[in-house]
């Protein structure tokens, strides 16, 4: 899926968010008393991810360019985010473009998590 304003819309109700969200988010609250460069917020998004927190989310862009999303997850899961979504391991993910030989659209893999 190509990610447009409509699908980062169904992104945000889902609670998914960007590594820049966040970085508002914290920056808006005040809960840090420095300014976060994005890639200490991705440092410290990944960390949750590893300890069961948070869930990633990878949507290719325009260009075919990844974006990452994250979204809290409630319980522990027994397998990581990323041993979950078929992009996460998949040896042809830089092959993937939005209407390629490799696509999204033409993904069964994409298909079944989907349907999951």
């Amino acid at each position: 899926a190509v990610v447009s304003t409509q699908s980062t819309g169904a992104a945000q109700r889902n609670m998914m968010v960007d590594i820049k969200q966040v970085k508002n988010f914290i920056s808006q609250l005040g809960i840090s008393k420095v300014e976060l460069e994005e890639e200490e917020v991705k440092q410290i998004l990944e960390s949750l991810v590893f300890d069961g927190f948070v869930c990633r989310t990878y949507m290719l862009g325009e260009g075919g360019k990844r974006i990452t999303f994250y979204r809290a997850i409630k319980h522990q899961p027994l397998t990581s985010g990323l041993s979950r979504v078929p992009c996460g391991v998949c040896p042809l993910l830089s092959q993937c473009t939005p209407g390629g030989q490799v696509s999204p659209n033409s993904c069964v893999y994409m298909k079944e998590w989907l349907m999951f």
